[in-house]
């Protein structure tokens, strides 16, 4: 079954290309774009995992796209039908919490197709 996942980065070892070769393509999205793809994707009952585990991102996202995800440290691994929203800081800072805002995040899809 797809899921709908949100990830901080791309991890390319997620994705089994030693099996089989894969294209990986990713869009640049805005957050009004976001918003519509999330609400049908959860009425459609695709489940929503989290794999970002800075708190302050996980919170904004749950305030913007009206979800109840919880930061997660877990390791994503690719699931055939994915449906990928990679959650960029514009700029990060390493090993520091800082506030986020919505100007503050870029969202991108990253759609796989099987070669």
């Amino acid at each position: 079954m797809p899921r709908l996942v949100f990830l901080n980065a791309l991890p390319l070892n997620a994705f089994p290309i030693d099996e089989y070769g894969l294209k990986i393509g990713i869009v640049k999205v805005s957050l009004y774009s976001v918003k519509p793809l999330v609400k049908d994707w959860a009425r459609a009952g695709v489940p929503i995992e989290c794999y970002i585990r800075h708190r302050a991102t996980v919170e904004l996202l749950n305030k913007l796209l009206g979800l109840d995800m919880k930061p997660s440290d877990g390791l994503y691994r690719y699931s055939d039908g994915d449906k990928i929203i990679v959650v960029t800081l514009k700029k990060p800072l390493r090993g520091q919490e800082v506030d986020v805002k919505p100007q503050d995040i870029v969202f991108y899809i990253a759609e796989v197709e099987e070669e």
